[in-house]
């Protein structure tokens, strides 16, 4: 759910490297791999090289090669319009610069709003910390429908609709039985993932029963890894934020509106300042981004209908806590204090249905909060927490 302004979102950096600015947005048909169309492996080489001499020189002089180089060297997700079952889809997507099959592939579901910028930090943190560990990683952040200026069909779309375009990605851009998958899901963003993958795994019990075939390799809806952070999975009736959010959603076009009125009257650097004064969670990367996509009105729109349907649906909603209990071993879950989004109940209640196997990834942390996505530092640190439930899970 709503994570911005009380809980805000991460922009792309303004650092861009020469393969980067190559690139080019591509819109790609289903089935096959995203392409990134840059100007070769040449260049990709000659930028590790200076960033290599650069940190050398650095050394030399004895000055700090530590967080500012972490930066430089980790890779910038690269933005494509794909086609999603006819739906065009904004996705990010970082590809280690070795070009050989990924070890693993990572799939990024936003909250709301749900623009794949906003996860950029963690992208890059993340696969930084996985190539460390496994080799040529592969992480994919899939915006919702409508959630980007310029990329939507004239639309408004509710729960149902991005659940169902999560599932659709999965089924046709993540079939690959041989290849690890780890879904992570963010807020709203987890209970699609969830939904989702539940979904993939039941269509394809179908499928195989109807053809009784079988096959060597297991399918990812059954092996794949799920992380859910921060998941939004009730309506709150004794929240008074939610309460409070839900009345404005009634009625999305009036604060579509005057975002998209304050968007054309106040310059942008005044909006970066304001947003920041009034989050100290939100960096200036993450106040940018704001002002430059969600404070448009198409944008806006979305954002507040999904709210609206999000809240319609989950109100009294029962969380299938079969379906849980028996893949407990491949679900993560994280929560912080003072979440009204996944609070302390839920906690409660996950630890309850599923922490009596000690297999289960179940992490409370007071140093993270649900907006995680706007600090650096709180970034980095759900990124070793998504490392160490992969990690848990191999041993066990």
């Amino acid at each position: 759910m709503f994570w911005l302004p009380l809980e805000a979102g991460c922009a792309p950096s303004s650092r861009r490297c020469a393969w980067q600015v190559a690139c080019s947005w591509t819109i790609e048909a289903p089935g096959t791999r995203p392409r990134v169309r840059c100007a070769g492996s040449r260049r990709i080489a000659g930028e590790k090289l200076g960033q290599r001499l650069h940190t050398l020189t650095r050394a030399s002089m004895g000055q700090d090669v530590g967080s500012d180089d972490d930066d430089v060297m980790m890779p910038m997700p690269q933005a494509s319009v794909i086609d999603v079952a006819g739906e065009p889809t904004e996705m990010l997507e970082s590809v280690s610069p070795i070009r050989s099959k990924p070890a693993l592939e990572v799939v990024v579901f936003p909250g709301n709003p749900g623009s794949g910028h906003f996860y950029e930090h963690y992208t890059k943190y993340l696969h930084k910390t996985l190539v460390d560990k496994v080799g040529c990683v592969r992480v994919r952040t899939l915006s919702h429908l409508g959630h980007v200026k310029g990329i939507y069909k004239p639309s408004f779309y509710t729960l149902e609709d991005q659940v169902e375009h999560k599932l659709n990605f999965l089924q046709e851009y993540c079939n690959d039985a041989e290849t690890p998958l780890l879904v992570v899901g963010h807020s709203i963003g987890a209970y699609m993932a969830l939904e989702a993958v539940k979904r993939w795994q039941a269509s394809r019990k179908a499928a195989r029963r109807t053809t009784r075939s079988e096959s060597k390799h297991k399918h990812p809806s059954d092996t794949c890894r799920i992380m859910a952070q921060m998941p939004y999975m009730q309506f709150d009736e004794s929240s008074s934020k939610q309460l409070s959010l839900e009345r404005v959603a009634k009625r999305p076009y009036i604060p579509a509106a005057v975002a998209g009125f304050i968007n054309l009257v106040v310059p942008n650097f005044v909006l970066v300042r304001v947003l920041t004064a009034f989050d100290k969670n939100l960096e200036k990367e993450s106040a940018r981004h704001v002002a430059e996509q969600l404070l448009s009105y198409t944008v806006g729109h979305n954002a507040f209908s999904l709210a609206q349907d999000e809240f319609k649906t989950l109100r009294g909603k029962e969380i299938d806590w079969t379906w849980l209990r028996g893949n407990r071993e491949r679900v993560g879950w994280v929560f912080c204090p003072g979440d009204h989004w996944a609070p302390q109940k839920l906690y409660e209640q996950v630890v309850e249905n599923l922490g009596e196997d000690k297999t289960c990834f179940i992490k409370y942390r007071e140093d993270q909060f649900h907006g995680f996505v706007t600090s650096k530092l709180a970034c980095k640190r759900m990124a070793s927490l998504t490392e160490e439930f992969l990690t848990n899970f191999r041993e066990n």
